[in-house]
């Protein structure tokens, strides 16, 4: 996993409300369960969420956690930089300090051209974007399911 647990389950979170809650809040407690996230876990990662905008809150017996802006507004790179992933494509993969283009690791030059593809689906695309490949693929792996 590139990131860290915090900002993938984030994200899970983010694309959960986007497809499921359709402006209805959904409790905590729910969506622990159904992304099987650690319910104490879970509300360290909706704080942020939560301050950010990203996502907003409705207390009560109605009450639960809905997206505050269209999914075509969130960029993945605004969920996964609320967990200090803002600079996961900086420095060497393999962490040794001083790697660069003039001073490369032994892995440099293979993760250079991968990092720059990362980056730019970090900051191009949408959770919008992700839902509708999402849908495509999940319908895939059902049809391959079903057929075993």
């Amino acid at each position: 996993m590139i990131f860290s647990k915090s900002a993938g389950y984030a994200l899970q979170t983010v694309i959960y409300l986007s497809n499921y809650s359709k402006g209805k809040p959904v409790s905590q407690q729910d969506l622990a369960t159904d992304l099987n996230i650690p319910f104490h876990y879970l509300g360290k990662i909706l704080q942020p969420l939560t301050k950010s905008k990203i996502v907003s809150s409705r207390k009560g017996g109605h009450g639960g956690f809905y997206l505050n802006k269209s999914p075509k507004e969130i960029v993945l790179c605004d969920i996964v930089n609320l967990f200090g992933e803002e600079d996961c494509f900086d420095g060497c993969v393999i962490g040794f300090p001083g790697c660069s283009d003039s001073s490369p690791c032994p892995l440099h030059d293979d993760w250079k051209p991968a990092k720059n593809i990362l980056q730019n689906i970090m900051l191009k695309h949408t959770i919008d974007e992700w839902n509708k490949n999402l849908s495509v693929k999940l319908d895939y792996i059902k049809s391959i399911v079903s057929t075993k």
